[in-house]
């Protein structure tokens, strides 16, 4: 319900909070020769299911969990603006 998806969206910005500290001032990190390079981890990836995604984007059934295309939509031949 909604008090679960809420626990899950707290857990994650917990979660989240050491990359999203790294994204906006950096760390060091060694490559595969141990040198040290000043990273900025701006893109991460996060792989979840289709009603893990759905819970997330906050979106109902039938709806697209990246774009604004609803279910009657999913066949188009141009693309849905994304959600944001």
């Amino acid at each position: 319900g909604v008090l679960e998806d809420h626990l899950i969206h707290e857990c994650l910005i917990i979660v989240l909070c050491p990359l999203k500290v790294a994204a906006h001032e950096g760390v060091m990190l060694s490559d595969p020769v141990r040198h040290s390079h000043y990273c900025f981890t701006l893109l991460t990836s996060y792989i979840v299911d289709t009603p893990e995604a759905m819970m997330l984007a906050a979106v109902g059934r039938k709806t697209s969990p990246v774009t604004m295309a609803m279910y009657k939509q999913f066949g188009d031949s141009f693309h849905h603006g994304p959600h944001t």
